[in-house]
């Protein structure tokens, strides 16, 4: 081993024993805690979003309880298109069929809508599809921060999103959900 080498190998094991904690000068230490905590120093999802003092954290968990409200609006505006779709002013490309039951008792009909893989309402559930999704995978991320206040906000956005939106539903369970 030339003597390169060696450093390059004791830089690299003095790297992997420090604690990755940096100060960056506004006198917090950024970490990622993989505990619950209540500090008001936290960066949130981007280098830019970073919280320093109790106000710039209380308006980042407003913003977070905000966007749970909004994607808890979002999940039911899904579900209203595709109810939507069954009437029958709906796309024309949609396929209603009615499942009759027989003489497996009194279930009455129930309408089955399938979409045509290239009608408006497909595509537009598609985009709405995409957006859901991320938009859960954001949040979750918000919560693994693991900041006490932010993933507090962010429960209690998603609890009064579905208290203004989930009496509205068709159906209690979503089928649809991505982070349960």
């Amino acid at each position: 081993m030339n003597a390169m080498e060696m450093k390059m190998s004791e830089v690299s094991m003095h790297h992997h024993d420090h604690d990755h904690d940096h100060d960056h000068g506004d006198g917090c230490m950024s970490s990622h805690a993989m505990t619950f905590h209540v500090g008001v120093c936290q960066e949130i999802l981007f280098n830019g979003w970073k919280t320093t003092t109790g106000l710039e954290l209380f308006g980042s968990a407003v913003a977070i309880f905000l966007a749970g409200v909004l994607y808890e609006g979002l999940k039911y505006y899904r579900e209203a298109l595709h109810t939507r779709a069954t009437t029958a002013t709906g796309d024309s490309q949609v396929n209603i069929t009615k499942n009759e039951c027989g003489n497996q008792g009194s279930c009455g009909g129930t309408a089955v809508v399938k979409y045509s893989m290239l009608s408006s309402g497909h595509i537009i559930q598609t985009l709405l599809h995409i957006v859901q999704s991320t938009a859960s995978y954001v949040l979750m991320l918000v919560f693994m921060t693991y900041n006490v206040w932010l993933c507090l906000a962010l429960v209690l956005g998603l609890a009064v999103g579905y208290f203004f939106f989930g009496w509205r539903k068709a159906t209690v369970v979503d089928v649809t959900e991505h982070c349960q």
